[in-house]
């Protein structure tokens, strides 16, 4: 298993505009077989802050979902109400 967990900034105010957009990319992505868990997250210390935890089969699989013409299209609805990224951890299960 390979899972991710990233950081998202919206511009201000945008936190809940972002988080119904990953929600519903969050529903697409479970339904695939190769997506164990997709959560999106609010930070409780920073106000239009949010969190994604993702689990993938392997880092392929995350990486093939990245060229999905669903996925794109989150990504570019989002992309206009972003600060920035970053991606706080790459993790791979061993137990």
């Amino acid at each position: 298993m390979y899972a991710l967990i990233g950081k998202l900034v919206t511009k201000a105010g945008q936190r809940d505009r972002l988080v119904s957009i990953l929600s519903e990319a969050a529903r697409e992505m479970e339904a695939t077989s190769d997506c164990e868990s997709y959560r999106v997250h609010v930070s409780l210390d920073e106000a239009d802050t949010v969190f994604v935890y993702e689990v993938w089969r392997n880092e392929e699989a995350h990486a093939a979902s990245l060229s999905l013409a669903e996925v794109r299209a989150y990504i570019d609805q989002a992309k206009p109400i972003l600060e920035r990224m970053e991606r706080i951890a790459a993790l791979e299960l061993r137990t």
